[in-house]
């Protein structure tokens, strides 16, 4: 939840009675192991799913059975369109690690949502960094190289985990395998470890253990062609962003 308000925060500014409302909202909590779906294509949620801790993804399955995986969900995002239209997920939810979520409930939520208000705007803008952020992992795997597209996604990575308020310095938690990787930039085993291997030799990243470091942010944006205009930041870089720097 404390993450949800900083991303809403961000994008808009909360008041103490909107920040109320919210916990207000709050029906249960559940954990999830890493592996475990949370919520497959078909169903259509009557709850609002926000991951509290740990990392989750929106996938799809290939006719031949393989994973893509169509976009990551932090803490702070929730799993599903917040909207007053209850459509079927077309995407199935699994958790990447182990996650702990926070359940709302769906009708209580919308009805404190005003035109004005700023969790409204929140809403909206964070909705428009979601589908920004479809286009450019659609051109991250179709267009740039290999490496270029583990930097840009790895760029991407930070700048959210910024914006929640959850890096520690350089660094941050990074609980993706290799195979969900693999999955998330459509490469192949021997083309990520390589990818991945070049960022290390060029002192741009660090990954050991889970915890992801930045060694050279400039050099590492420079490298992957990364423009965090589609992330809607609109010069508001989280501190962390130019401690990076």
């Amino acid at each position: 939840m404390y993450s949800f308000i900083n991303k809403m925060n961000f994008y808009s500014c909360l008041t103490q009675e909107e920040t109320s409302a919210i916990q207000e909202c709050v029906d249960s909590r559940q954990r999830f192991s890493r592996g475990q779906r949370l919520a497959s294509a078909g169903e259509r949620p009557n709850r609002i799913t926000l991951i509290t801790d740990g990392w989750a993804c929106r996938f799809k399955s290939a006719h031949e059975g393989a994973d893509q995986i169509i976009s990551l969900i932090l803490p702070g995002d929730q799993c599903e369109d917040i909207s007053s239209v209850q459509c079927r997920l077309d995407y199935n939810v699994r958790a990447l690690s182990e996650v702990r979520v926070t359940l709302l409930d769906r009708q209580k939520f919308l009805s404190r949502l005003t035109p004005e208000s700023g969790l409204a705007h929140g809403l909206a803008l964070a909705s428009a960094v979601d589908r920004s952020m479809m286009g450019e992992w659609l051109l991250n795997v179709t267009r740039r190289p290999a490496a270029m597209r583990l930097a840009h996604l790895l760029c991407e990575l930070f700048t959210r985990y910024a914006i929640i308020e959850k890096t520690n310095a350089n660094s941050m938690y990074f609980p993706l395998t290799q195979v969900a990787l693999g999955e998330a930039l459509g490469l192949s085993p021997v083309h990520l470890n390589r990818s991945l291997q070049l960022l290390r030799h060029q002192e741009l990243v660090s990954l050991y253990r889970k915890t992801l470091t930045i060694l050279d942010w400039p050099r590492l944006t420079e490298f992957a062609d990364f423009d965090n205009h589609y992330l809607h930041i609109s010069g508001k870089a989280p501190a962390s962003l130019k401690l990076a720097s």
